[in-house]
């Protein structure tokens, strides 16, 4: 087997993890808690801020000072790395793509040279996105998209991400580094920034039924989206760093295409208040064509299946919204 192919285990349990302190972070680090891992969090905001709070073994680093992440490497020598840090909002890095691809490709940049150098065992996980293969069109969403399938990034962030990729491929097959590649879908669940659909949709309906607004704003309702539970997504991660075969990408969906309207719609009825919505016409976006994901490869290598029904996370997404209003 050539070095992109071959399988590889991780030599202990002390993971560090960047991106620690955002939403998929604290996910991320309760799913690798209960199983056993040592945890070192890395993040940018710091050590005081609210974010930060409760986070082990916080390290407050940004990925951009290239001394400052080789210091940490050579002082933790992680077992692997779990690389979340990135700028994710789409229109956050349509606004300022000098900071984005600094974050996202200079950092991963900085991030792997410093595993070269100092731990250079250690497994990496990638986490990309499902961006990276643009949008479909009507002659191409019949066929699932495959970890093969073509990279035809149509936005700043998705750039990065097949940048992160091919640069992390490239020092897999010339020194040996062991990476695997994430590309999840649209992910949700509690504790997510309420500039997201989801969590945006859930916090106007409770303030609906709590007087504090009588209508919404919203975007394109008959837009198609696939949504994950984030608990769903995170564990897929951790099976990754455990069984993924270095070098490859792995695609990670539910696959369950919903259309807008009715995911409000779904929200309306668990929170039991009806609100009249507005378009807004800085949140509208065209309809697109939602291309179905294979996920046959993460199955296979790791026996990943979801277990987080929609309804499920909306219910915990809006319980998760009531307690901090309670706080």
């Amino acid at each position: 087997m050539t070095a992109l192919s071959t399988p590889s285990k991780l030599r202990g349990k002390r993971v560090l993890l960047t991106g620690a302190a955002g939403f998929v972070g604290r996910h991320m680090i309760q799913e690798l808690l209960r199983h056993g891992y040592e945890v070192i969090s890395l993040d940018a905001v710091p050590a005081d801020a609210p974010g930060a709070a409760g986070l082990p073994a916080y390290h407050q680093v940004d990925l951009r000072e290239r001394d400052a992440v080789h210091a940490l490497m050579a002082d933790v020598k992680p077992d692997a790395v779990i690389h979340l840090a990135a700028i994710s909002f789409v229109p956050d890095g349509n606004r300022d793509p000098q900071l984005l691809l600094g974050v996202n490709i200079g950092g991963t940049i900085h991030l792997t040279n410093a595993v070269r150098a100092e731990c250079p065992e250690a497994r990496i996980l990638f986490v990309s996105s499902a961006q990276v293969y643009g949008t479909a069109t009507a002659a191409t969403a019949e066929f699932p998209l495959r970890e093969d399938s073509p990279l035809l990034p149509l936005s700043p962030y998705a750039v990065s991400k097949v940048a992160g990729e091919r640069f992390l491929q490239a020092c897999a097959a010339t020194y040996g580094l062991q990476v695997v590649i994430a590309r999840p879908g649209n992910h949700i669940g509690p504790g997510q920034a309420t500039k997201f659909v989801a969590t945006s949709f859930a916090k106007q309906v409770l303030d609906a039924k709590y007087g504090r607004i009588t209508e919404m704003k919203v975007g394109n309702l008959d837009s198609i989206r696939d949504f994950s539970d984030v608990r769903d997504i995170v564990r897929a991660y951790r099976l990754l760093l455990e069984r993924g075969r270095s070098g490859f990408a792995y695609n990670i969906t539910t696959d369950n295409h919903v259309r807008i309207g009715d995911l409000l719609q779904l929200l309306k009825k668990i929170i039991g208040v009806e609100i009249k919505t507005t378009v807004d016409p800085a949140l509208y976006r065209p309809t697109d064509v939602l291309q179905s994901i294979d996920t046959s490869r993460l199955y296979s290598d790791t026996g990943w299946i979801p277990v987080y029904s929609l309804e499920q996370t909306l219910h915990d997404i809006v319980a998760s919204l009531e307690e901090t209003a309670a706080t």
